[in-house]
């Protein structure tokens, strides 16, 4: 019988691990989940209409807005139902803690990473697709790229998750991003990927493909110095799930556990927050263009800041502002520096000072007005950012000068409401509760042909909780299903345990094929729902 059917899929080695439940008890706990999502759901409706109140426009929730929202709470569900057997399988399987205790812990601190995270990686997955396509982009093609982007990262993460291969959920949205991207490119008669940022999903590429490396390498070496230092031998030997391991055994695998658990939320979680403002952006351009819970007082600093780079930079008389709009464009998409650069410049921040100066609160744009600022604050930011990074003839205090301002505009136009961050949060933690044995049982059971031992739980774990902890510092997005397994296959390798070959073959397929089929399968659901 093959390793991946119906038999193998639902089976482990360690039977007592996984004791059945009654069908009234996954009756009960079915009920309790649904009316609990319910209840979110309602109160996510009710808090977006307030909001919208709040902004002085009168706003109910349509149907194909609700069903955005509601299939990228359900890609944050299935994330949550990958990536939580990453964080519990080595407590599980070194007999630290049993299933249920492990799945609750993982499930809070997964919540509070959410909470607690900074946003930069959320801005980091929206500036994959630019905010200046996003907020020109007619209702049609907006609802078509989001629900197309949407259906085909679930579709690949639920079909890995039913054949039990951990996949990656941020290759999955990374290849549906180009996918739509590419195909509205294409579509709407530009250039091909010319609704990608493209230096974006280069970092972003790069991340993806360098951390699983990073993973295996780094686990397996921390392994082995963990057996010079440690030389115990309970801490290197197969775990035995009858006799667990001593208490300050038990107390480093939780504390690494945990600690995944909570960089996952911290990361992954913000992806969530990140589709979700794709779709507001594109949905209610007028509300979420612009951070506008910015104080007075913030605003009246970027005024005093754009009236200083104003003066500072040169001017041209002969330069109109569409001019200098499209000498800032041309600058970006070649890269290559040119005097004008400067006075066109100047020209848009004077514009943006004019507007800021006559501007006590953002809730006093309308629609039109809150997407054309948004447009010129971004302009104005990428210009900078490229600029600040090329060798451009700008003295100290020019550069300290600039450097500001960017990030003054990044901050005036960055918003992520609380309530976000709130859905986030449970949809990932009810999902962390859900559908994990599948996944855990391949890691635990499937990587290696010998139990996993203490030293290599902790080992890859602390390698993943310090990756996704560096990769939210500088806003990448990472993959915590490559590299916690790569972790794994590592330590293994490291400690010259056997390998089952034919579960990382298949692991390797499947994540070579995400990226692109996910983008395939982004391109044609797109291009089937703007022809519908």
């Amino acid at each position: 019988m093959s390793d991946y059917s119906t038999f193998a899929r639902y089976n482990s080695r360690f039977p007592t691990l996984y004791p059945a439940r009654s069908g009234r008890q996954q009756r009960l706990r079915m009920a309790i989940a649904g009316l609990l999502l319910l209840v979110a759901i309602g109160w996510m409706m009710a808090q977006l209409t307030a909001e919208m109140r709040a902004s002085g426009n009168v706003f109910t929730p349509d149907l194909l807005l609700s069903g955005a929202l509601l299939l990228a709470l359900g890609f944050i569900f299935v994330n949550g139902m990958h990536d939580t057997a990453h964080a519990v399988t080595t407590v599980i399987y070194t007999g630290t803690l049993s299933p249920g205790r492990a799945v609750l812990i993982s499930a809070i601190a997964n919540m509070l990473g959410v909470l607690l995270a900074s946003g930069v990686v959320a801005w980091g997955v929206m500036s994959l697709l630019p905010a200046e396509g996003l907020l020109q982009m007619d209702a049609r093609h907006g609802y078509a790229l989001i629900y197309a982007l949407l259906l085909s990262a679930i579709s690949w993460n639920l079909a890995s998750w039913y054949f039990a291969i951990p996949s990656s959920s941020s290759h999955a949205l990374l290849g549906a991003m180009v996918g739509v991207g590419g195909a509205s490119s294409l579509l709407n008669g530009n250039g091909a990927l010319t609704g990608i940022d493209c230096h974006q999903a280069g970092w972003a590429g790069w991340a993806l493909l360098l951390s699983p490396v990073l993973g295996f390498v780094a686990a397996g070496l921390l392994l082995l110095a963990m057996k010079a230092l440690l030389p115990t031998r309970q801490l290197t030997q197969a775990a035995d799930l009858q006799c667990p391991p001593p208490l300050w055994l038990r107390g480093m695998l939780l504390l690494t556990s945990s600690g995944v658990s909570f960089a996952h939320g911290a990361n992954d979680g913000q992806k969530g927050m990140g589709l979700i403002m794709v779709i507001l952006l594109i949905a209610l351009p007028g509300t979420f263009a612009l951070n506008r819970t910015l104080p007075e007082r913030e605003i009246a600093s970027l005024t005093v800041l754009t009236a200083q780079a104003q003066a500072q930079l040169p001017q041209r008389s002969d330069l109109t502002l569409p001019m200098a709009e499209s000498e800032l464009q041309r600058y970006l998409q070649q890269q290559h520096w040119q005097q004008e650069v400067l006075p066109a410049l100047g020209k848009v921040t004077g514009s943006l000072h004019q507007q800021l100066s006559a501007l006590p609160h953002f809730d006093r744009l309308s629609t039109s007005e809150a997407t054309r600022l948004r447009l010129q604050m971004s302009l104005t930011s990428k210009t900078l950012h490229q600029l600040l990074n090329s060798p451009a003839p700008l003295t100290h205090n020019e550069r300290a000068l600039l450097t500001t301002l960017a990030g003054q505009l990044n901050h005036a136009s960055s918003l992520i409401p609380w309530w976000v961050k709130i859905m986030v949060a449970l949809a990932l933690g009810l999902g962390t509760l859900t559908g994990w044995q599948r996944i855990a049982i391949t890691i635990g059971e499937r990587t290696g042909k010998a139990p996993l031992s203490a030293a290599q739980g902790a080992s890859s774990e602390l390698v993943t909780m310090t990756t996704l902890g560096m990769a939210e510092q500088f806003g990448l997005p990472v993959s915590t299903t490559q590299v916690l397994t790569c972790g794994v296959a590592g330590s293994m390798v490291a400690n010259r345990s056997a390998l089952q070959w034919r579960t990382l073959k298949c692991m390797g397929l499947v994540w070579l094929l995400t990226l692109p089929a996910c983008a395939l399968m982004a391109a044609l659901f797109y291009t089937l729902l703007v022809m519908l």
